[in-house]
């Protein structure tokens, strides 16, 4: 009986060090064999005692396997193993991040000037503002003239001035 008890908490352990250490599975494998061992010697001592124990590992290691995936985050190991969240930086020359809902429509036949190469795709400054633009004609080098030819719901079509 108190071997079975000692493999419970050790197999109990190893499930939860699985859950906040990378080893390949080989944890999860030694956790399996502690608690199927402290299974098989509970039912070895009696039937009531290898079922408390089964009632013990479906109870503790799902718990545990969840403590060990919310804790993981909030120990320096952990965080070193979780990718965060890229947040995107404001860049003046590539202007601000994320979709517009801006009518662009008011831009047609305006010239302006591209600030990066359009590849077909780059930043144009028109009317003192940067604009994301796509180009007609292939690509364009920095600081060509362009004009405004149509605008597509977000997109600005450009094409250089001739």
């Amino acid at each position: 009986m108190a071997y079975a008890i000692l493999l419970l908490v050790v197999g109990i352990l190893l499930v939860f060090l699985e859950a906040i250490l990378p080893s390949g599975g080989i944890l999860s494998v030694l956790a399996i064999a502690s608690l199927l061992a402290a299974v098989i010697l509970g039912f070895i001592s009696s039937a009531s005692m290898g079922l408390v124990i089964l009632l013990i590992i479906f109870i503790s290691v799902p718990v545990l396997v969840l403590l060990g995936v919310k804790l993981l985050p909030k120990i320096p190991f952990g965080r070193r193993m979780i990718l965060v969240e890229h947040q995107e930086e404001f860049d003046e020359a590539r202007g601000e991040p994320g979709i517009s809902d801006e009518d662009f429509s008011h831009l047609r036949d305006k010239g302006g000037i591209t600030v990066t190469e359009l590849r077909p795709s780059g930043i144009a400054e028109i009317g003192g503002k940067r604009y994301s633009v796509v180009s007609q004609g292939g690509m364009l080098e920095a600081s060509v003239e362009i004009i405004v030819k149509e605008v597509e719901g977000n997109n600005i079509v450009v094409t250089k001035k001739m």
